[in-house]
């Protein structure tokens, strides 16, 4: 080949080189998509936060928890809102059924609240499934004398079950 056939032909290959372009229209609409539903199914979601060292018991419950005050108990600690109040192991040996460090605390939180309202104020018990019963009948007593009347048990919902008859190991509300 003669030196004017690899000029044209190389003048032939840039013509036919084009720029690459980038079409922004498809991407654009998967993530407008993507937009709509994380802004659809987070609404949905709450989660309480827990601590790992807590077991939660499971329910078949519909009702979903408001945000309130959160009483976390595990084997060896009593916690409000991420404050150490008392430890499992020191209230085995109190005498009577007010605990009263944890009711010190729940005093605290409800004059930071303010004024009580006619119905009390709400709080939510998450306590590990393994925790003895008496401990969390003291902790539900202190919170009722304390202006925290409307008590919830935090628990793991069950997707798909029906709920039943509350059996031995049922919670009753």
């Amino acid at each position: 080949m003669s030196a004017f056939h690899h000029r044209r032909r190389r003048q032939e290959q840039k013509k036919l080189k084009k720029q690459a372009a980038l079409n922004l229209v498809s991407l654009m609409d998967i993530f407008t998509i993507l937009v709509f539903f994380l802004m659809v199914n987070s609404s949905e979601v709450e989660i309480l936060e827990t601590s790992p060292d807590i077991k939660l018991p499971d329910s078949t419950s519909e009702q979903k928890p408001d945000n309130r005050l959160v009483i976390n108990v595990n084997a060896e600690d009593v916690v409000v809102q991420g404050r150490k109040v008392a430890s499992v192991s020191s209230l085995g040996t109190q005498e009577g059924m007010i605990l009263a460090e944890l009711k010190q605390e729940l005093e605290y939180q409800a004059a930071r609240r303010g004024e009580s309202p006619e119905s009390g104020f709400p709080i939510t018990i998450m306590g590990d499934r393994e925790i003895p019963y008496w401990l969390l009948k003291q902790i539900m007593l202190t919170c009722q004398q304390t202006a925290f009347t409307r008590i919830s048990l935090a628990v793991n919902r069950i997707e798909g079950a029906v709920a039943t008859a509350p059996t031995e190991t049922g919670v009753a509300s």
